[in-house]
C-alpha cells in the first residue's frame, strides 16, 4: 500500500462517514488485512471486552466518548497503565465529531474534525508500516566540535 492508496481510501471513509464502522474502516483505509478486521470485531484481538472500546496490543487503545469535550478522557488514557502493559502505540479518542489521537513513540498529538482526517493521513502511517520522517537537529556545538 502505498500513501497516494491511503489519501484515496480516506477519502473514500469521509464520502461514506459511518459512525458504527469507523474504526475499522480507518484501519482497512491504512491496508489491515479483513481477517484482522474481524478478528478485532468479534473481540478475539480486542482486550477490552466492553462497548465503546478497542484495545489492540502493540497498536491502539480506541475509544468512542458521549462527551462534548474529550480532553479529560483523552488525558486519562494517556497515564492509563493498559496504554504501557500492552505496548500501544496510538491513543485515540472520539465523539465522531472530534477526533483527539496522541502517538506513543513520537509523542505528537492530533486534534481534528473527524471528516478532516484525510488531510491529516500521515498521522497513522505507522498503522500501514510506514514511520514519519523525523528531523533530527545538530547541536551547534557537536558541529563545531566535529568539525
Amino acid at each position: 500500500m502505498n500513501i497516494a492508496q491511503i489519501e484515496s481510501n480516506l477519502q473514500k471513509l469521509v464520502e461514506s462517514f459511518n459512525v458504527e464502522t469507523f474504526i475499522y474502516d480507518l484501519l482497512l483505509a491504512y491496508g489491515t488485512p479483513n481477517a484482522t478486521i474481524k478478528r478485532l470485531q468479534s473481540g478475539g484481538l480486542n482486550l477490552f471486552k466492553g462497548e465503546n472500546e478497542i484495545i489492540w496490543k502493540k497498536k491502539m487503545f480506541f475509544i468512542y466518548s458521549r462527551n462534548q469535550d474529550l480532553n479529560p478522557v483523552f488525558e486519562g488514557l494517556k497515564i492509563d497503565p493498559r496504554t504501557s502493559k500492552y505496548d500501544l502505540r496510538f491513543i485515540i479518542v472520539t465523539n465522531f465529531e472530534t477526533l483527539l489521537a496522541f502517538d506513543t513513540k513520537t509523542l505528537d498529538t492530533l486534534e481534528i474534525l473527524i471528516l478532516d482526517i484525510a488531510k491529516h493521513f500521515d498521522f497513522f502511517l505507522p498503522l500501514a508500516g510506514m514511520e514519519k520522517a523525523q528531523q533530527h537537529f545538530e547541536n551547534i556545538a557537536d558541529v563545531k566540535a566535529s568539525e
